[in-house]
């Protein structure tokens, strides 16, 4: 009311009216203070904000922004991605491999050109347009070609990969080998609506987790290893810390003669005298006629090598191949356990290769079980 209207009225409706707003502001204040928001429409269950804060990890911190969508700050960047996504171009063997394991492999429509030699694991995802010839040599008209709502690539690559994209507005998320596989998984299945059978994924990891830990701190041993990391390349160009072969040898309990991925001169190697040496080989075709002769003769090459058969490793029998496409992803964790099998066989009594029967039968469904995936002497 204006000053003139206030003049007009008795005292008696003006005491009324100052109680009416004495009762009003109260009622107000008692509003204010117990009022709870309510959540923007969509917007997700607390549940999944704390699942959300539960699997993030540096290089995968998820925040929700409502029910179908989330923003991810992955290796420095924010990125709001839709859920569910679309189309994924899967530049990294490791997320084609997750997003097969968890049943999203549907969104994929283009691979890196590692996969493409690989149709023994990844089945007719092989067939795929393969948009990557190599480490570096990436093909962006192929991908562009292929409408992409997220391409995910490898972490060594990405800063190029944004660059490159940037102008088509296709965002760009990576993965490596130093990174959180449990945040990976789940952000696969997050961005796919498929986290079911993603948690699923990562409890089952969990269980190999936990007997490579029970195994040993039976063992209490961390031998010193010898990590090659392409046999077919060089003996002397060893897995560093940024390398999957690296993290499985971790994994099982070694300690590993070098940290970084470089050529070594072999007397290096004497001084490390490993007792363990790992050969990674990129090349094993687990179904091949040859595949038995081929691990051993990578064997029988360790030992016949002048440098390599004065280790310890050699005297021991203590030559491990592994296919480094097991070293990627899930899998890395069978081979661990098949590292610490061989040698530790009294006290580490698994078999590898039915884990690895298992892991295709629940969740890689396109490879082929049976074949020789591992050999050591």
């Amino acid at each position: 009311m204006h000053g003139r209207e206030l003049r007009g009225l008795s005292r008696t409706q003006l005491v009324v009216a100052a109680v009416l707003v004495l009762v009003l502001a109260a009622a107000a204040a008692y509003l204010i203070i117990h009022h709870k928001p309510k959540a923007p429409t969509g917007a997700p269950a607390t549940t999944s904000i704390n699942e959300l804060n539960a699997y993030s990890s540096p290089n995968f911190v998820m925040y929700p922004v409502n029910a179908n969508t989330i923003i991810i700050n992955n290796y420095g960047e924010n990125i709001t991605l839709r859920i569910p996504t679309g189309k994924i171009v899967a530049m990294n063997t490791v997320a084609l491999q997750v997003l097969i394991d968890i049943g999203a492999g549907n969104h994929v429509v283009g691979v890196e050109g590692y996969a493409t030699k690989l149709p023994w694991l990844f089945g007719n995802y092989s067939n795929l347009p393969a948009v990557s010839s190599g480490m570096w040599s990436i093909n962006y008209e192929e991908i562009v070609n292929l409408k992409p709502d997220i391409v995910i690539t490898w972490s060594y690559i990405l800063p190029q990969v944004r660059q490159k994209l940037q102008a088509f507005n296709i965002p760009a998320i990576a993965w490596g080998p130093t990174d959180n596989l449990t945040s990976f998984i789940y952000f696969l299945g997050l961005i796919t609506n498929h986290t079911d059978k993603a948690t699923h994924l990562i409890n089952w990891l969990s269980g190999l987790k936990r007997e490579l830990k029970t195994y040993q701190s039976q063992i209490n041993q961390h031998p010193r290893a010898y990590i090659i990391f392409a046999w077919d390349y060089s003996p002397w160009f060893v897995a560093g810390n940024n390398s999957d072969p690296y993290r499985v040898a971790v994994l099982a309990g070694l300690q590993p003669c070098f940290n970084k991925s470089m050529q070594v001169q072999p007397e290096s190697v004497l001084r490390c005298n490993p007792s363990v040496i790992i050969v990674t080989t990129w090349d094993l075709n687990p179904h091949s006629p040859n595949a038995t002769t081929y691990c051993e003769g990578i064997i029988n090459s360790v030992r016949n090598n002048l440098v390599l058969n004065q280790t310890a490793a050699v005297r021991e029998g203590h030559i491990i191949v592994i296919p480094g496409y097991l070293t990627e992803g899930p899998p890395g964790y069978i081979a661990a356990l098949y590292i610490d099998s061989v040698l530790w066989p009294n006290v580490v009594r698994v078999n590898a290769t039915e884990l690895l029967n298992q892991y295709f039968s629940e969740f890689l469904t396109t490879a082929e079980p049976g074949g020789t995936w591992f050999c050591s002497g």
